[in-house]
C-alpha cells in the first residue's frame, strides 16, 4: 500500500531478500506487469525480481499521473515500503524515464540501471496525444504497431492491439504527456551507477540513435542492440534480452 492505495506487482514476496540486489522492472506507457512476463520467469537476481505496476495500471489503484517526477516519487515510496536496500532499476520507455529520474536524484539504494527503449528526452507526436482524446480507438491501434518491429509475430501484434484497445486512453495520454515533458539531456552525464542500455534495432518510437546518445554520455555504460526487435524488445526477443540482462546482473 502507498498512501492507502493498492499496488500491483508481479513476484512472490516470500522470495524477495531485501538485503540483496533486487531487479525492479518498470513498464512503459499503458503497460503492466505482463510486459515483463518473460523476465519474471527467466532472469535471476540475488534478491529477486519484481515488476511493479504504476498507478492506474494493472492492479494498481488510480488515478494515473502525467509527470515523470511524480511517478518516480511513487516508485521510491514503493521501494522504501518494501524495505529494499539494493535495487537495480530497469525501465522501458516511460519506465526508463522514471528510472533515470530516480537515479539522478541520487537515491542511495540504486546500485545499477537498465534502460530499454530509452532516451534522455522523449518527445511525443502531438497528433498521437490529440488522437488519444479525439480518436482513441484509432490511436491505440496505431500505438500497438509503433511499439513492435516489422518482424513481430502476428500473435504478439494481436495481443498488444487487444491490450491497448482495452486500456483507458486517458491513462495512456497521461503517460505519454509525462514522456513528452521529460528532458534530462543536460544531466544524463551525472549518472554514475553501472548502466545497461538495451534497444531494438527496429525501434520506431525511440530509435537506436537515442540509445547511442545515452551510451556516449553515461560513463562506463554498455549498449546492446537487439536485432529484429522494436520498442518492446523484452517481449519480442526475450531470450536475447534476458541473456544480456543476466550477464549485466552477474557482473555487478
Amino acid at each position: 500500500m502507498i498512501e492507502g492505495r493498492h499496488i500491483g506487482y508481479g513476484c512472490n514476496v516470500d522470495t524477495i531478500d531485501v538485503s540483496k540486489t533486487v531487479l525492479l522492472l518498470i513498464h512503459g506507457s499503458g503497460g503492466d506487469r505482463g510486459d515483463w512476463q518473460w523476465q519474471l520467469e527467466g532472469i535471476k537476481a540475488p534478491g529477486g525480481v519484481i515488476a511493479i505496476e504504476l498507478p492506474g495500471h494493472g492492479e494498481s489503484e488510480g488515478p494515473g499521473e502525467s509527470s515523470v517526477p511524480i511517478y518516480a516519487d511513487w516508485v521510491a515510496k514503493f521501494v522504501l515500503g518494501l524495505g529494499l536496500q539494493r535495487v537495480a532499476l530497469m525501465g522501458c520507455s516511460l519506465g526508463s524515464a522514471i528510472s533515470q529520474w530516480i537515479c539522478l536524484e541520487r537515491k542511495p539504494w540504486v546500485v545499477a540501471l537498465g534502460l530499454v527503449g530509452a532516451g534522455a528526452r522523449l518527445r511525443v507526436l502531438p497528433s498521437l496525444l490529440d488522437g488519444l482524446i479525439n480518436e482513441p480507438a484509432l490511436s491505440l491501434n496505431s500505438l500497438a504497431d509503433f511499439c513492435l518491429s516489422r518482424s513481430a509475430t502476428d500473435s504478439l501484434r494481436n495481443e498488444m492491439k487487444a491490450k491497448y484497445q482495452k486500456a483507458d486512453p486517458y491513462i495512456i495520454h497521461g503517460d505519454l504527456s509525462a514522456c513528452d515533458k521529460f528532458d534530462v539531456i543536460n544531466r544524463i552525464h551525472e549518472i554514475s551507477v553501472p548502466t545497461l542500455i538495451l534497444v531494438g534495432a527496429e525501434d520506431f518510437l525511440t530509435p537506436v540513435k537515442y540509445s547511442k546518445f545515452l551510451n556516449d554520455n553515461i560513463p562506463g555504460s554498455t549498449l546492446v542492440n537487439i536485432p529484429n526487435a522494436g520498442h518492446l524488445a523484452m517481449m519480442e526477443k526475450p531470450e536475447e534480452f534476458n541473456a544480456a540482462t543476466q550477464n549485466f546482473l552477474d557482473s555487478l
